[in-house]
């Protein structure tokens, strides 16, 4: 019977990743510099304290946009090779979202 199991516990097949995608999500380290994080605490403790919980969401919604995007931006250019589309839509739609939480910061209710 032990021999029926045998390599249930080798994790390394499974960090071979087919996908890009996967791959690229699968082994990876982010270093952020200290003072953007502080200066990303000073702001959400501010609107924390202040009650601005939505702006407080929306802060934090840039922060890790900017984070994504310019701490992973070779990597997307390796993904992407010569097609810039990806980028272009990466930051179309990391716009538009922050667009559409800024009129819901308006609405009441």
């Amino acid at each position: 019977m032990q021999g029926d199991f045998k390599d249930t516990l080798n994790f390394q097949n499974t960090l071979a990743f087919e996908n890009p995608f996967a791959a690229f999500f699968a082994d990876k380290s982010l270093s952020v510099p200290l003072s953007q994080v502080m200066l990303f605490a000073l702001i959400i403790t501010l609107c924390m304290l202040f009650g601005r919980h939505k702006m407080g969401l929306l802060v934090s919604y840039a922060f890790v946009f900017y984070w994504g995007f310019i701490f992973n931006r070779p990597y997307f250019i390796d993904m992407l090779g010569n097609n810039t589309m990806g980028l272009y839509a990466y930051t179309i739609f990391g716009f538009g979202m922050a667009v559409l939480s800024i009129v819901g910061m308006f609405q009441k209710g």
